[in-house]
């Protein structure tokens, strides 16, 4: 349970962050709805991305026996496709976080892809310190009186 609420808590941030970075882009805005705008993206990302993963194992697995180029491709376009399906029902279900025009939607889906990259790279070692450094204030908790 403990490292689920940890996990949970570092994608909610790196998301805000993201849509933090991705708000200088033109056509995308944030509102007043901004945190409920990551919380949905979040719930968006842990629902979808699996399905698209399974999806992408079982094409990719066809198309790698053949080139591990046109595997990458796939992989590559299936997470950009994810990632636009996860902006499209976040901007459905809240306001704190619009996009305007194709251009925008183009660059919003790219550079939160992007974002997406860098967060599976370096979510482990996030989630492992942060598990050391609530481990260590519980210790540190139980030994005094």
């Amino acid at each position: 349970m403990r490292a689920w609420v940890i996990r949970m808590g570092i994608a909610l941030v790196f998301n805000a962050i993201t849509f933090w970075a991705a708000s200088i882009l033109p056509g995308v805005r944030l509102g007043g709805g901004f945190l409920w705008a990551v919380v949905v993206f979040t719930a968006a990302t842990l629902l979808i991305k699996p399905g698209m993963t399974a999806l992408i194992a079982i094409g990719g697995a066809r198309l790698r026996s053949r080139s591990r180029r046109a595997g990458n491709l796939l992989s590559a376009a299936a997470g950009l496709l994810a990632t636009l399906g996860i902006l499209f029902v976040t901007s459905i279900f809240s306001s704190g976080f619009q996009i305007n025009g194709i251009a925008g939607w183009v660059a919003a889906t790219v550079v939160i892809w992007l974002a997406s990259l860098i967060y599976n790279f370096v979510d482990d070692g996030l989630e492992a310190r942060a598990t050391a450094l609530i481990g260590r204030a519980g210790i540190r908790r139980r030994q005094q009186p």
